[in-house]
């Protein structure tokens, strides 16, 4: 082969390995922000908020001792949070609420799409 040739399917090369890793880091990133649904629950790590869901599916009376303990957190239905991280393994969210005090996880499924229509 030539040198032109040689040189276009290295730029070629190039430009299909930069546009596949951009669609593996686009498929990770997260929206910034989404809505609360209704009676989200959120903690500040992720063990104990799957300990407080476990423990809340058992007992429903458990769920107000937590809340009053401040083990969990209730966010209001409509509340607009920022998204901060993903968890594959934990199937969690880490976000912000609007205050931007603390951060706080909350089960992936809990947020919904902003609906800009």
């Amino acid at each position: 082969m030539n040198k032109k040739t040689n040189m276009i399917v290295c730029v070629a090369s190039a430009v299909l390995l930069v546009l596949s890793l951009h669609a593996a880091v686009y498929a990770c990133q997260v929206d910034d922000y989404l809505i609360a649904k209704e009676n989200t629950l959120a903690a500040a790590t992720p063990d104990a908020l799957n300990a407080a869901v476990a423990s809340v599916q058992a007992d429903q009376a458990k769920l107000s001792e937590l809340l009053r303990a401040g083990t969990i957190i209730q966010i209001k239905e409509g509340t607009k949070v920022q998204v901060k991280e993903r968890s594959f393994d934990w199937k969690m969210l880490k976000i912000v609420l609007p205050d931007g005090t603390a951060s706080y996880w909350v089960k992936d499924g809990a947020l919904k799409q902003i609906d800009c229509k």
